[in-house]
């Protein structure tokens, strides 16, 4: 399945409402922002949110080192790196018709998300550390290390103002604490994607099932 085929079949989930708050993650790099955003243009703007959870990855997480490798600084790969009880309380306040104010950062500024809007994306690293019973589906992307260093590369540099140099230092630290522990995430989400390579091959889907089975298929 190619994925024009599936932010189709994702549209008429959610405008069916089988799918009211959907959950997109996966390492840095990944994707998964690209995806989010594709499937958000094909969406009703006036009915749906966009939660970027990139701004709730903590500052302060350089103060804590990790237990197994005390030489290396905190990743995003960390849960203890992100501030999960102020995302899952904005996703609950949405989720119950109230509006939030998001958190700006250096390259954009804060909004407010409507909590009139029915249907909910939420979309970052943080997704794989919440509890899966705030989604209705959860989907996640990988890459192999090259694929995501090439990336890092290309978007760090030029959106976030890394230096190339630092970015080529700090990436094998990020691809260990990957394997070590966010890794383990990806087997919980209802569809598994991996992009590496600049292929879109699906490699568990949990949705499909469910389609075709209430397609009586």
């Amino acid at each position: 399945m190619k994925k024009k085929e599936l932010i189709k079949r994702l549209v008429s989930e959610i405008e069916s409402g089988k799918i009211k708050t959907l959950g997109i993650y996966g390492h840095g790099a990944s994707g998964k922002s690209t995806f989010a955003q594709e499937l958000y243009q094909a969406l009703d703007a006036e009915k749906v949110n966009l939660l970027e959870t990139d701004p709730y990855i903590t500052s302060g997480r350089h103060l804590v080192v990790p237990k197994e490798t005390p030489d290396q600084k905190v990743t995003a790969c960390l849960p203890v790196a992100h501030e999960l009880a102020s995302l899952q309380r904005d996703i609950l306040a949405l989720q119950a018709g109230m509006d939030i104010l998001t958190i700006e950062e250096p390259w954009k500024a804060s909004e407010i998300l409507s909590g009139e809007k029915t249907i909910l994306i939420v979309e970052g690293m943080s997704v794989g550390f919440l509890p899966k019973e705030l989604f209705d589906k959860t989907i996640c992307f990988y890459t192999d290390e090259e694929t995501e260093l090439k990336r890092r590369l290309a978007r760090d540099t030029t959106v976030r103002k890394s230096e190339a140099s630092f970015v080529r230092e700090t990436h094998q630290i990020r691809r260990g604490q990957y394997r070590r522990y966010y890794q383990e995430t990806e087997k919980e989400a209802d569809v598994l994607i991996n992009q590496s390579q600049n292929q879109f091959q699906i490699e568990k889907d949990y949705l499909l099932m469910n389609y075709l089975i209430g397609k009586d298929i």
